[in-house]
């Protein structure tokens, strides 16, 4: 059982079925983590502002063909995103779109979610499995995975040393040894990120059976081929660890809906 199903038990389930959905934290606030937030948000803003100007120089900045959706899957996203812990209110969530561009997803320290729209067009995404990609990505913003990272890395080098985050990314580029080494930390952040991503758009209105569409073709796409420092676990062991938390997920969106029900005059 990880970090996220842990919380979701701590707060007791009778207390947050009975509750209404908006009562519901699941996210934990990492402790102990080397550099701050801001440190390594910075690195996250300069890549940000260099994948902006490189879509922009090559006219791929913007969304053409999915704009109010995404757009409206991503504010009832982050509607929940801020009430998981004191930092993710705080935190400036944005969404960039690329178009005609073949990034995907990803999301950087400080809430900030760029996804391309040939992903959605590849895919051939639904709304819940488009809200399940980007609630993953949040999930590592919310979940400060990329500083969980960099800690556990520094933990493996000599201390003697003093290094900034830029130069553990250095470390990450060309020390094979070490990203072999932080696969386990890896895997674990992703499994992280599906569950409650899973959980966080099931509360957003989502349902959860089909926000798994997305796994279930990563399955179904997937050869068999893994590189030799995996930064992902197998797509059908994700797959599985989503399915075992489809009860949770279920019980999240309908107490999400009678609470919206609720609230109609």
């Amino acid at each position: 059982m990880n970090a996220v199903c842990r919380r979701v038990l701590a707060l007791g389930l009778a207390s947050v079925f009975s509750g209404g959905a908006a009562a519901v934290q699941l996210a934990y606030e990492p402790t102990a983590l080397d550099w701050t937030s801001g440190e390594v948000g910075r690195i996250g803003a300069e890549t940000l502002q260099q994948t902006v100007a490189h879509a922009a120089r090559h006219d791929r900045l913007g969304c053409v063909q999915h704009c109010d959706r995404l757009q409206r899957i991503f504010d009832r996203l982050v509607v929940e995103a801020r009430q998981q812990t004191r930092r993710a209110a705080l935190l400036p969530w944005s969404l960039t779109v690329l178009h005609q561009d073949d990034s995907g997803a990803f999301a950087l320290p400080d809430g900030q979610v760029v996804v391309s729209e040939t992903l959605i067009d590849d895919r051939g995404l639904s709304d819940e499995a488009l809200a399940f990609v980007l609630a993953h990505e949040m999930a590592h913003s919310l979940l400060e995975h990329e500083r969980q990272l960099l800690t556990a890395g520094r933990l493996l080098l000599p201390r003697l040393v003093e290094r900034s985050v830029p130069d553990m990314y250095v470390e990450f580029e060309f020390n094979f040894g070490l990203l072999k080494t932080l696969e386990p930390v890896l895997h674990q952040g992703e499994y992280e990120a599906d569950e409650l991503g899973l959980l966080l758009a099931a509360l957003a209105g989502y349902a959860p059976a089909r926000q798994l569409e997305f796994m279930q073709n990563e399955v179904a796409e997937d050869d068999g081929r893994r590189p030799l420092a995996a930064t992902h676990p197998a797509a059908t062991q994700r797959l599985l660890r989503l399915q075992e938390r489809l009860p949770l997920a279920w019980r999240l969106y309908e107490a999400a809906r009678r609470d919206t029900a609720g609230r109609r005059p």
